[in-house]
């Protein structure tokens, strides 16, 4: 039976009724979003090769190269999409199943991708007969079938009341909704909403409408959430019909939508929401689907990330409320103890008296209680209730009465103590959690196109380039240097070739400099250990892949025809610092020290040395946070070292850390 949990009701409208009680993320793709990106997105990928498969953490990723993105994501359960986000790790991963991909799937063109029935089932069937099925089912699974839809693999084995997932036996499809909602025909709809106590819940569990659709199509409609299910007539179901074709229509236009309400992501949708936009909500639109659902799954996982820590958090908290009651009652208790020993000091002979016919059994009016067994009695004296015990003198009963009250008073100092270590440790669980999720942020954070090799922006604010390797040397040339560029190199073998693009400007000799820091810094002269290594440049039109006759040419090598311009010798140093992206994110940043300076919160200078690089990563990344307090602090220790790493040439030595003048507050408001 298909659940109401995640139906997003949002805003109020005198007009349409009550939309405030859930303001819920809706945290998978609806069956909705999958048949829209099923006749949008997944039209584009036939006929388009899987060049490579990669697994990162829990996502699946297919390099498949498309107008808006190279890499599709895919986690079961959860979602289907291009991202720009997610990027396949630098390391090579040999999970079975990833190898099972790439031996089946890699290099193989898309012949058909389809949606079963109207569910969360995607099939993607490639060209050598073999499908990949995708469930973002709940417990869902990505699983590999061959020609006879035998199992050859998956990303997990599991066993299901009426299915199993395991090698080489049949796959069997989950339970499904096997038809579109739209296509049934009036009497079909009418018994389907018909057997439930409103319209919602008509149109989300009987005609299987996802909540966020069905909800809208009732706002359009004019009808109230909870009208009975007896108003539908003919007329009534036309308009319904009508306007939830007209979400399909829009649906099928490719855009993509992100919706806030009170500053928080909701949900994200093909269609435009007026039940949200008209109840107060906020939306961003999106040129594709695929980009709204990329930046939005992005969003909620930075605010689901540390339940366990949470989790921790709430038990801390209610300790500590418990504790603080605790102590409150110590006091309260110490309180009425001393002003009981206070009464019988001041008021000893009357009391005494009291006392004395209590143990003769006359009968008193101003007597509560008496025990006998325990030989003790309770005394309203002027309002205060007052236990005395019949073998005890009231000297006695002071002295007790004020070690009592004491006892109390040092157990409501040992509570409040340990109110203040649990404060500490809350604070450092609070710290945790917000580490976690910036550190998901960061992880998941749009990354440019150049950020695969080595770059940086000059003073100029002109973008260089430079290979990391004999192929990407080959790629920044072959791919991106045009005729009116300038291409950089250092003057020693082994050294990046450098692009510094031009935009068709003039470039001074200044950000020539800047860039060819990149050439010198992560050429083979840092490894060596010199002092310093001087550089040339050219313009593209003067760099060729075509040798002399009978020369040969190796990968990353280029011929360069006419004069070069040689640079004055660079030191072999090299800055390198923290500096915030678009996303209000922590980059890391290289240049000389003008540059990084003034673009980083905090940076450092590097030199050859013989820390190896993830060492000297670690203690910048260390050395960074110990610079800050609060919020900076926060990001600091979310940054990944090994974006650092990246950065860093080779073995080296830290010669300082220093603030920046980038100021990191103020982005963070």
């Amino acid at each position: 039976m298909k659940s109401l949990n995640g139906y997003l009701r949002i805003g109020k409208s005198k007009e349409h009724g009550n939309y405030g009680e859930i303001n819920m993320a809706r945290k998978s793709m609806s069956s909705f979003d999958i048949y829209s990106w099923i006749n949008t997105t997944g039209k584009q990928i036939l006929n388009q090769r899987i060049d490579n498969v990669y697994y990162e953490g829990q996502y699946l990723l297919l390099k498949i190269k498309i107008k808006m993105s190279d890499i599709l994501l895919i986690e079961p359960s959860l979602r289907i999409h291009f991202s720009n986000r997610i990027k396949p790790p630098n390391e090579f991963v040999d999970k079975p199943f990833v190898l099972l991909l790439r031996k089946y799937i890699r290099d193989q063109k898309i012949s058909s991708v389809e949606q079963i029935g109207f569910d969360r089932l995607i099939k993607i069937s490639l060209f050598n007969n073999v499908k990949l099925f995708t469930e973002l089912l709940p417990k869902g699974v990505v699983t590999l079938v061959d020609e006879n839809d035998q199992i050859i693999g998956a990303t997990k084995y599991v066993k299901f009341k009426d299915r199993e997932i395991k090698p080489k036996i049949k796959y069997v499809f989950p339970k499904i909704i096997e038809r579109k909602p739209w296509e049934l025909d009036y009497q079909e709809m009418i018994n389907a909403i018909s057997r439930y106590n409103d319209v919602t819940r008509g149109l989300i569990m009987g005609l299987n409408l996802p909540g966020e659709v069905a909800e809208e199509v009732l706002y359009l409609s004019g009808i109230q959430k909870n009208a009975n299910p007896s108003i539908i007539n003919k007329e009534i179901l036309d308009n319904i019909i009508s306007n939830l074709q007209k979400l399909v229509r829009m649906s099928l236009e490719g855009k993509g939508y992100i919706y806030f309400v009170d500053e928080k992501p909701i949900q994200s949708t093909p269609f435009v929401s007026k039940s949200i936009l008209e109840t107060g909500g906020k939306m961003y639109e999106y040129e594709f689907f695929d980009m709204a659902l990329d930046d939005y799954f992005n969003m909620i996982i930075g605010q689901a990330i540390g339940g366990k820590l949470e989790e921790e958090k709430s038990k801390i908290m209610h300790s500590i409320e418990e504790n603080k009651i605790l102590s409150s009652k110590y006091i309260e208790e110490a309180e009425k103890l001393e002003k009981n020993a206070q009464i019988i000091a001041q008021n000893y002979s009357e009391i005494e008296k009291i006392v004395e016919k209590i143990k003769n059994k006359e009968i008193l009016e101003n007597v509560v209680n008496i025990n006998n067994k325990e030989k003790y009695a309770i005394i309203n004296f002027n309002g205060e209730l007052i236990k005395v015990y019949f073998d005890e003198s009231l000297d006695k009963a002071i002295v007790r009465l004020y070690r009592e009250a004491g006892e109390l008073r040092s157990k409501s100092k040992k509570a409040m103590s340990s109110i203040d270590d649990m404060m500490k440790k809350l604070n450092e669980i609070e710290e945790k959690i917000e580490v976690e999720k910036i550190k998901n942020l960061i992880k998941n954070r749009k990354k440019e196109w150049y950020e695969k090799y080595h770059w940086i922006i000059t003073r100029n604010n002109f973008l260089a380039i430079g290979g990391r390797d004999a192929d990407q040397n080959e790629s920044v040339v072959k791919k991106y240097l045009g005729e009116k560029d300038i291409y950089i190199h250092a003057d020693i073998h082994g050294s990046p070739s450098v692009v510094l693009f031009t935009n068709n400007k003039n470039i001074g000799e200044e950000d020539i400099n800047d860039a060819a820091i990149i050439a010198v810094a992560y050429s083979k002269a840092w490894k060596a250990g010199m002092g310093s290594v001087g550089a040339y440049w050219v313009l593209g039109n003067q760099v060729s892949k075509s040798p002399p006759s009978g020369e040969y040419l190796a990968k990353g090598s280029f011929m360069i025809y006419g004069k070069k311009n040689f640079l004055k010798p660079i030191n072999m140093e090299l800055y390198l610092g923290i500096s915030i992206n678009k996303e209000g994110l922590p980059i890391v940043i290289i240049g000389n020290e003008d540059i990084v300076k003034e673009r980083s919160i905090v940076y450092s200078r590097i030199l050859p040395g013989e820390k190896k690089q993830h060492e000297i990563a670690v203690e910048l990344k260390e050395g960074f946070a110990k610079m800050f307090n609060g919020k900076e602090k926060i990001y600091l220790k979310a940054l990944d070292e090994n974006e650092i790493l990246l950065r860093i040439p080779g073995n080296s030595k830290i010669s300082f850390v220093k603030r920046g003048n980038l100021q990191f507050s103020n982005i963070l408001k």
